[in-house]
């Protein structure tokens, strides 16, 4: 669905992104994994043309982004961002207001307006703050305010950088709950975390970034058992995998060709 060719980006003389290239497909979770300065930021703003690269292009539906104001206007209808800090986007006075600007914006009837709202605030379960003033709202609330916003335009793809930092556990499940739901209705979600068991457990495909460039793309397991991958990249093994190899090695479960994601499936096994 989403196409990086040769994608390079400065800041200033500080190279971001370095020659990447990959291919996002329709409908799978993406967990983009890197430490901090590795580009899944700058990589991320390039998908719905908020950054636009130095060289190379990025292409939707095997079409090239083009840097006007109707053809981006088109774009963000399609690819939706969810910034790590809500604040960025929260500006109206109330909840309610801040999720119909993006859906007025599109030029719908206030009918289908108003349908869209209380849909979105449903679906991220905070409809009783509808009519709350945005900055009385908690970390977590705001979160969830700003996630309402962006799927009430309805988006194919959505692109989430960092989008459960800083939020307690209920929040977290609740955020994570709302993402499942969408991929389950088809969207597209390209997610940038630290957290390698959520990346470990929820995602269809695993994408690491290293100074700029893409260091390995697979699926959860393929990443996870690339020992030489992980070290190079700064990361480690989720607690699952961790537990369910060492397991194996003492002799204690017996490989039978499934590997468990989960807690509960590793539970299962010891079972």
């Amino acid at each position: 669905m989403i196409e990086a060719k040769g994608v390079t980006f400065k800041y200033d003389s500080v190279t971001a992104l370095n020659d990447v290239s990959l291919r996002i497909e329709r409908g799978l979770k993406y967990a983009l994994l890197g430490a901090n300065g590795a580009g899944k930021t700058t990589f991320l703003l390039h998908l719905n043309g908020i950054l636009r690269p130095l060289s190379g292009k990025i292409l939707l539906d095997g079409v090239e982004i083009i840097y006007e104001r109707k053809a981006l206007s088109n774009l963000r209808r399609r690819v939706g961002v969810v910034f790590q800090d809500p604040e960025v986007q929260l500006f109206s006075a109330t909840v309610a207001e801040d999720v119909s600007f993006g859906p007025m914006n599109l030029g719908l009837s206030p009918e289908e307006v108003k349908k869209r709202v209380d849909d979105s605030l449903n679906a991220c379960g905070i409809y009783e703050l509808k009519e709350r003033p945005t900055h009385f709202l908690s970390h977590g609330q705001k979160k969830l305010a700003a996630i309402a916003g962006v799927i009430a335009m309805e988006p194919q793809v959505l692109v989430l950088d960092e989008p459960i930092a800083g939020l307690d556990h209920v929040h977290r499940e609740q955020v994570i709950d709302i993402f499942s739901r969408l991929n389950g209705s088809g969207v597209t979600l390209i997610m940038s975390t630290h957290d390698i068991d959520l990346a470990y457990e929820w995602a269809d495909r695993v994408i690491v970034m290293k100074d700029g460039a893409v260091a390995g793309i697979g699926t959860p397991i393929e990443i996870f058992s690339d020992e030489q991958l992980l070290k190079s990249s700064f990361l480690y093994k989720p607690i699952v995998l961790e537990i369910y190899e060492r397991l194996i090695r003492r002799g204690v479960l017996k490989e039978d060709g499934i590997v468990p994601r989960f807690r509960d499936e590793l539970l299962r096994c010891l079972e």
